[in-house]
């Protein structure tokens, strides 16, 4: 009939399928990047003196059939690093003295030596019909340019492997050739490469992702081509860190571009007590509005949680996402609550 779509229900995954092709977006959505720069910067790997374990569950437009969602777990440490002069929240507390010396005990400066960066991102991301799932590992290199200048260099390799689940699929013409046989997959290499420039109190990345763009596509049993390409994607962020009294500010932004998308910015804005409790906001043009909120537990556990509000045309039928974070601090020797270097 006329007009009628190929799928019917939970067709979102064709969506997907479709916006591959017409606008490059394939990179799933976080709002807890500012928690876990790993996610978009392979640089990162390795920029604390521990080992940084984090696992994020987002379920995307609540209340929309398909809707995606995504899970991932990353780890990364470094190898070789000693800061100089670093000192833990505990050892310092018992030398602080005044309100400022107490809000800067594990934002000092420290000169970083050259060191090695390891790491590992699993990540599941599930669009109606679509799975797509990918491991990468990944390496980086850290070098301090000035006494205060640092710099970091990072690459991660893997694999992508979509699969579209056609036995699911309710489609008006059974005979569709898209549809043939359970499952249609696809598996691609994956490389990821940035650089990440830093001081005590400013950040600046820059990354890329998805660069190997190999032209296969989507194969059925009967070797009917849907397209999925993987196509580059390109990140540029910068923030600045400073204190008023116990309180810990870093105002950040995130530009990032499909090769053949449109291009997206987020403002974010950050503020932490007493390195204990944080809250953030982030506003993503012609997307959403983030709350984010978190909580340093103790020198192992901490989590985060942020929401999004939709205020795109999707807001009509979405009730928004929620994103939750958890993350473990392994052989922490300096009890380090927050993050030295990164936001």
């Amino acid at each position: 009939m006329k007009g009628r779509r190929i799928l019917r229900v939970v067709s979102l995954a064709l969506v997907c399928l479709a916006s591959f092709r017409a606008a490059g977006q394939q990179m799933p959505q976080f709002s807890q990047y500012m928690t876990n720069g790993l996610v978009i910067n392979p640089a990162v790997a390795g920029i604390e003196n521990y080992m940084d374990v984090r696992s994020s569950f987002r379920k995307q437009w609540i209340g929309i059939e398909g809707a995606p969602t995504t899970l991932y777990t990353s780890v990364h440490a470094s190898i070789g690093k000693s800061d100089r002069n670093a000192q833990g929240r505990g050892k310092f507390r018992n030398r602080a003295h005044g309100m400022k010396s107490r809000v800067d005990r594990n934002n000092r400066f420290r000169r970083v030596n050259p060191h090695h960066g390891i790491g590992a991102i699993v990540q599941v991301d599930q669009a109606g019909l679509l799975r797509t799932s990918s491991v990468n590992l990944v390496y980086s290199f850290h070098v301090p340019l000035t006494s205060t200048l640092n710099l970091s260099s990072g690459i991660s390799a893997g694999a992508v492997r979509n699969s579209f689940n056609t036995s699911k699929a309710r489609a008006i013409h059974g005979s569709d050739a898209a549809l043939l046989g359970d499952q249609v997959n696809m598996l691609k290499a994956d490389l990821s490469v940035g650089t990440w420039l830093y001081t005590r109190s400013v950040f600046l990345g820059i990354s890329a992702a998805h660069l190997i763009n190999s032209g296969s596509d989507f194969r059925t049993p009967q070797d009917y081509s849907i397209s999925g390409r993987l196509v580059p994607h390109y990140f540029i962020t910068g923030g600045y860190r400073f204190h008023v009294q116990d309180l810990t500010f870093t105002p950040s932004v995130l530009y990032k571009k499909a090769s053949t998308g449109p291009e997206a910015i987020d403002l974010n804005m950050k503020v932490m007590y007493d390195e204990r409790i944080w809250v953030g906001a982030s506003y993503r043009n012609k997307d959403a509005v983030a709350f984010l909120f978190g909580l340093n537990v103790n020198h192992v556990l901490d989590f985060a949680y942020s929401y999004d509000l939709t205020t795109s045309g999707q807001s009509k039928t979405s009730a928004g996402s929620h994103e939750v974070m958890v993350g473990i601090k392994v052989n922490n020797k300096l009890k380090v609550l927050c993050p030295q270097w990164v936001w």
